[in-house]
Parts: structure tokens; C-alpha cells; sequence
């Protein structure tokens, strides 16, 4: 069922007892980041959406963590479970054709709803009697109106970071949704983060081919949840987000003209941000504390600049703060995951389950189940993941058995290590990644791994020996830690020891272990944290060691198996790394200080 508009989401929210109102005054420089990333980090019981009633500096209440649990995520969109959503996209695009009247019936039922919810044309509210434009503002808009928060201490400056951000392709007239984060320069500019492989970017690119100077522009912020995550959904080109929405919502997301702009928005919408992007006007925007917990650099973006502001009579400001996860976008890239899995299902059949977990940031590693039946299977799955739209992007893919539970990253773990020779069973490419992969060779390409985790019929399961501690102490010293048997997480300090000379050491002390390199300034005892480092901080093709021979997929079996060294230190110009290391997100002390004093007074 479709919300009206956010508040209406509130609503929901608080009746489910999934909303905390803060009435405690609050700085959106920091403060509002510093209490959500220990709501989202925090005890389940305490992760709730926040609404902070009393920003400093603004007549605008602050909603963000809306989406930040699989719970709120379903509510978000319409849902009892997200599991839901990949059920009912798959009845709906199920190619097999349904047997006796009453499944006909049934499939039939699902495809009038579908058309019914995604509308036969767009719903349209007359201009200016929009909800989104109860106030109008064309004269000196500004966008010093709005509580834009600064998430993290190097920022650049504040961030919109939850927008739908509404273009048109110059030539064919299709619109694109997109969520891309918003850097505020000053009062009528922003900073447009649209990266190269997303949408916006592709009609900045066919705008100056066809030399149109202006690029008209809409900035949403609010309405029906679902319309509002859809700008972050992984879609084929020139398929509109809002029909997505519709389906999600149940009936289509009612449009208005914009004001200043020739462009639509959604008329339920908070607040409208109208203007243009010039396709030949560039600014530096940056650094901004990721998704991937680094910040990202300062990199050349279009200007966007502003000619009206619509918005609501008390409007609400929406936002949300990314950086080490798990955080609010770690739930909104479930809901992809389970929501698309269908889709790939429908490519290539033979998957059975998918997860993204929270330590992969998305595009870092993908676990894929599969029920193989011919050598190589698992390598034609991962080609044909890599071939399919935005999962070119995707750095790692394990593939493991279909009886393995890919949603526990335990039985993964064991998975890999009881059946993978890294001499034998990894393949190694070189093609598009993430391009806030800080860790790839060049800006966007870089080495990607696929591991075939399954197991072989022409192979027992390894069997893994207790690991001799003494000897691996007396190799390394203490700065180490195995959270499973078969696996060593160490500390170096590269300035004293080179990464190889250390994993030869551990080597000659347990041969039949595989070993994680860490910073030495890395807490080993914290396995999702090195986790998160490992899968980040490494080009595959450059910062991998294999014990037993090079990669050779053909090699026999009658020597030991193959064991992996990743290096997941800080690279520099001396470990083959030209493009400089980005810096850990951390927050500064003295507002930890200040929201340590506030904490009572919350409420969360």
C-alpha cells in the first residue's frame, strides 16, 4: 500500500515504535552524524529512525535512518519481510507459463496490478497546487533554508545525501532517477557527484554531444519511500526509477510541473531543489566520507545551480550519513539485493541465492550460490554476472554450493576453506570497478577475483591441522589472531618488515594456512573490521601471494594445495599503488565529547 508522503511513513514508524523523536537541540555540523552512527552501530533494540525535531539553524525537522534495519526497509517498501520482494517479482517475470486455469487466472491478476500500479500515463497535479509547492520561492532562492548536515570532519561541506535527482536524456527525452550525493558550494550552487557509470553522467555526456549548454535539473527530497529508494536502484539504462516506485507503491507517483525548470517531480515530495547542470562547468567537489569508510578525494564534478526552491508547509528535511558499516545503506542495498535477484535469476538460472554483506560495501564481494553441473560452472556464472549491468562493478565473487547458506558468512568461510586450492580454483580479470575503489591500479579499473568455493568431485575437503601458535608467534610476534582454524589475521608494520617477507615466515611455520596482511595500527581481534579491510584495500591482481605455484587451473595433485596471502595494508608508490590512499573516516573527539554530554537528554 502506497504512502501519501513521508509523513505519512512517520506515522508508521512511530506506531510500529520504530521512531525516536529528539527534541534536544542538535548541530547538523556533525552531531546529527556522531548520534545516528551509534544508533546504526549500536544494539538492535536501539536502532530506531530518528527524527531531530530542533535543528540548530533551521525551522526544518531532520529525518534520517529511516531505512536502517531489514524492518523498516520492508515497511518502507509495502512489504511484511524483504524476502517478499524477491517473491513477488519472481511470480511476476516467471517465464515458465502457468499450468490450469486457476494459475492463469492468478498470472494474469499479478500483471493487471502491475499495469494498474505503474499507471497507463503519468499522473499529473496541476502546477502550483502540488504539495511540493505550498511555498514557492523563485526570488534569491536559497539554499541556506535547509538543514544540510556535514557528515564527518574533512568533508568538504554539507552533503544532501538522500535526493532523487531527476534528468532527462537530451536526446531521447527518457528520465533518469538517481541518487547522487550533493556537495554545497555556497546558497544557489551544489556539487554534482554523478559517477561515470551512472545515469546522469551519460546525459551530461550526450548533452555536450549534441553541444545543449543546459541541462534541466529537479532535486527531490521526500515523498512515498519507496520513490525515494528508487533513485539507488542498479537499473538497465532508460528505464524509468518511477515506475519501479509505482509497481513497489502500488499505484503510480504523481508528478508536477516544475516551476522554473522544464521537468517533472514528485508533486508529494518535502522539498523540490529546481535548476540546471552545465554540461561544460566543472568544480572540484570533495572529499566526502563514503560508504566505503575513506574519504573520497576531491575530483573535478558538474555545477549544479539553483533557480527555485518549493517545499511543503513544515516541511521535513530527509537525509541519511554513510561511512564504516554497517549504516542505514547497508538495508537499502539489501532491498536491491533481494529485489533483484529475480532478475538475475531470470539471466542465469542455475543461481539460487545472493548476499552482499555488510563487510563488501556493495561492490566489493558478492556470494553467490549455485548448484553446479559441469567444470567451469561457477566461472560462467561469474562472466555472466560481471556482463550484467552494474554488477560489472563488483570486485570478488565466491561461489558456493547450493546447500550452503550464503547469508552465514560462517558456513561461507567454511566453505572456502575446506574447498578452494587457490592454485586451481581462482580466477583473476582485470575490468570496471566502483569508481570509489581506492584500491584499483587506475581510477575505475582494476583487478577483480572470482573463487569457485564449491566442492570437487575429483577432491576430498581439505582437512585443516591446528595451527602451531608457538611457532607462528616465534615467526611474527604477537600481533596476530586466527578467528577460525586455517586463517591468520596479521599485524605489519611494512616500515620494518616487507608483506611477503612476513607471509613466508608464517608460511615456514604453519605451510597449509592463509593469511590476512593488516596495517599494524589494525585491531586483528576485530574480524568484520578486517574483513572490511581486506575486501577493500586490495587490487587482486597486484595484492595477492599463492603458496604452491602460480595460478594454474589445470595443476595435479600431488603437491599440497595452494594457500592465499592478501595484502590489505595502505599502499603506497613503492607497492605498485600511483594514485595515493585516501584517509579512514574517524570522528573528531570534541564532538564526541559534546554529544557524550548530550546523550541523556537524546532519548534514543
Amino acid at each position: 500500500m502506497a504512502y501519501a508522503d513521508l509523513r505519512a511513513f512517520i506515522d508508521r514508524l512511530e506506531a510500529e515504535g520504530e521512531l525516536v523523536r529528539i527534541t534536544t537541540p542538535v548541530s547538523p555540523h556533525l552531531e546529527i552524524t556522531e548520534i545516528t552512527d551509534r544508533v546504526s552501530k549500536g544494539p538492535a533494540a536501539q536502532n530506531k529512525a530518528l527524527l531531530f525535531e530542533n535543528v540548530e539553524g533551521s525551522a526544518m525537522p531532520v529525518l534520517i535512518n529511516a531505512y536502517g534495519s531489514a524492518r523498516r526497509m520492508a515497511l518502507a517498501l509495502g512489504v511484511d519481510d524483504l524476502e517478499d520482494l524477491r517473491r513477488d517479482l519472481g511470480r511476476l517475470i516467471d517465464p515458465r507459463l502457468p499450468q490450469g486455469p486457476r494459475a492463469m487466472a492468478g498470472r494474469g491478476m499479478d500483471f493487471l496490478g502491475a499495469l494498474r500500479s505503474i499507471g497507463l500515463g503519468p499522473k499529473r497535479v496541476r502546477q502550483g497546487k502540488a504539495p511540493c509547492q505550498e511555498v514557492i520561492i523563485t526570488d534569491d532562492p536559497s539554499l541556506d533554508l535547509l538543514p544540510i548536515p556535514t557528515c564527518w570532519p574533512e568533508d568538504g561541506g554539507p552533503y544532501i545525501t538522500l535526493p532523487q535527482v531527476i534528468t532527462r536524456d537530451p536526446v531521447t527525452g527518457a528520465r533518469n532517477v538517481g541518487m547522487y550525493r550533493l556537495q554545497k558550494y555556497d546558497s544557489r550552487t551544489l556539487g554534482m557527484h554523478w559517477q561515470r557509470h551512472k545515469g546522469g553522467a551519460e546525459h551530461e555526456r550526450e548533452a555536450r554531444a549534441v553541444q545543449k549548454d543546459r541541462i534541466p535539473c529537479a532535486i527531490a527530497l521526500g515523498g512515498d519511500p519507496a520513490q525515494m529508494w528508487c533513485g539507488s536502484a542498479p537499473l538497465p539504462p532508460n528505464i524509468d526509477e518511477y515506475l519501479l516506485a509505482g509497481w513497489l507503491r502500488g499505484q503510480p507517483v504523481p508528478f508536477v510541473k516544475c516551476i522554473t525548470q522544464d521537468i517533472e517531480a514528485p508533486a508529494n515530495a518535502e522539498i523540490v531543489i529546481e535548476g540546471y547542470v552545465d554540461p561544460n562547468e566543472h568544480r572540484m567537489e570533495g572529499p566526502f566520507g563514503d560508504h566505503t569508510g575513506f574519504y573520497t578525494p576531491p575530483d573535478l564534478f558538474p555545477v549544479f545551480h539553483v533557480t527555485a526552491i518549493t517545499h511543503k508547509r513544515g516541511a521535513i528535511y530527509p537525509t541519511t550519513v554513510v561511512g564504516k558499516p554497517p549504516m542505514e545503506d547497508y538495508w537499502m542495498g539489501k532491498a536491491t539485493e533481494r529485489l533483484f535477484l529475480p532478475l538475475m535469476q531470470l539471466f542465469q538460472g542455475e543461481i539460487a541465492d545472493v548476499n552482499m554483506p555488510a563487510e563488501g560495501v556493495f561492490h566489493n564481494l558478492v556470494i553467490v550460490g549455485l548448484k553446479p553441473r559441469f567444470p567451469g560452472h561457477a566461472q560462467k556464472v561469474m562472466y555472466g554476472l560481471w556482463g550484467l549491468g552494474l554488477m560489472m562493478l563488483s570486485k570478488g565473487f565466491v561461489v558456493v554450493d547450493a546447500d550452503v547458506n550464503v547469508h552465514d558468512l560462517d558456513a561461507v568461510a567454511a566453505a572456502v576453506l575446506n574447498n578452494v586450492d587457490w592454485r586451481r580454483d581462482v580466477t583473476i580479470v582485470d575490468g570496471p570497478v566502483d569508481q570509489l575503489d581506492h584500491a584499483a591500479i587506475r581510477d575505475s579499473y582494476g583487478g577483480k577475483i572470482g573463487v569457485d568455493a564449491t566442492r570437487k568431485p575429483d577432491r576430498a575437503p581439505v582437512e585443516i591441522a591446528p595451527l602451531p601458535a608457538e611457532a607462528i608467534t616465534a615467526a611474527v610476534g604477537e600481533g596476530w589472531h586466527s578467528p577460525r582454524a586455517g586463517v591468520v589475521l596479521v599485524a605489519v608494520d611494512k616500515a620494518q618488515r616487507p608483506v611477503r617477507e612476513v607471509f613466508d615466515a608464517i608460511w615456514d611455520a604453519a605451510p597449509g594456512v592463509n593469511i590476512v596482511a593488516l596495517d599494524s595500527f589494525v585491531d586483528v581481534q576485530n574480524v568484520s573490521d578486517a574483513a572490511w579491510r581486506a575486501l577493500g584495500n586490495v587490487d587482486w591482481r597486484r595484492d595477492i601471494a599463492i603458496r604452491g605455484g602460480p595460478i594454474d587451473h589445470f595443476a595435479g595433485d600431488d603437491g599440497p594445495r595452494g594457500q592465499i596471502g592478501i595484502d590489505a595494508t595502505t599502499k603506497t608508490a613503492d607497492d605498485g599503488h600511483p594514485r595515493g590512499w585516501p584517509v579512514e573516516i574517524a570522528m573528531s573527539e570534541d564532538v564526541r565529547r559534546r554529544v557524550d554530554e548530550k546523550w541523556p537528554q537524546v532519548g534514543v
